[in-house]
């Protein structure tokens, strides 16, 4: 009976082992990712490419992916973003409103948990211009690339 179970145990930790060795120190957060970026370990890495860089309905689900994942409020919040940006290119205006407005009120939440928050700054700026309040967005986009030395829009890859 010990045999056996000294078998079992052997087999678990050489079975373990292989996946303990990806989740270590660098592993999931290789040190040349733009901020912000999910791991390519993460289930929803793929949906949140898609969802940055995509067109039409398949970066609409995409994005609804990553907000149904709940990642992060930064993630849910951009997500939301640019899922009203892909809206609004097929013409679905009062959705991809809903969307942005989303946007802008989740950036406005963490900005008043964290008032040096330079990436939600940033989203909050670009979700301001598309509501056509150009002058405060930019201000907003300004700020958050002094406090974050240029660095704040590599988590909006395509925008920045």
């Amino acid at each position: 009976m010990r045999l056996l179970a000294v078998a079992a145990i052997l087999a678990a930790t050489l079975i373990a082992t292989p996946a303990l060795a990806q989740s270590g120190p660098g592993m999931s957060t290789p040190p040349t990712r733009s901020i912000g970026e999910l791991s390519q370990l993460s289930p929803t890495h793929r949906y949140w490419e898609i969802c940055l860089t995509g067109a039409g309905e398949e970066a609409v689900r995409a994005c609804g992916r990553v907000i149904g994942a709940r990642v992060s409020r930064l993630h849910t919040a951009t997500a939301h973003y640019f899922r009203s940006v892909a809206l609004t290119s097929m013409g679905r205006d009062e959705r991809a409103l809903r969307d942005l407005r989303r946007a802008y009120f989740s950036y406005v939440d963490l900005l008043f948990e964290e008032e040096d928050n330079a990436l939600a700054r940033y989203g909050r700026g670009l979700s301001l211009i598309r509501l056509g309040r150009e002058a405060e967005g930019e201000e907003d986009i300004t700020r958050a690339r002094e406090t974050s030395e240029g660095r704040a829009g590599e988590f909006f890859e395509i925008s920045s």
